[in-house]
């Protein structure tokens, strides 16, 4: 009986190994996004934080001038 399905069963195997192909390939390209996101997050989050810095040392500063004097 499995001669009688060897033609579809090939067919049907050269036809799952595209489709898993096809998910190799877009699972790939989601890591990639992914990854470049992650990147963009990265960058905004430290930007962030240095603006914060940034003015919390500046008020530092102004404060220590007016204890000064």
């Amino acid at each position: 009986m499995a001669e009688d399905f060897s033609e579809l069963i090939q067919y049907l195997d050269q036809k799952f190994s595209k489709i898993d192909e096809s998910f190799v390939f877009i699972e790939k390209e989601l890591e990639n996004k992914t990854d470049k996101s992650d990147v963009n997050n990265l960058i905004n989050a430290v930007d962030a934080y240095t603006k914060k810095a940034d003015a919390y040392f500046q008020e530092m500063v102004i404060f220590s001038s007016v204890e000064a004097s």
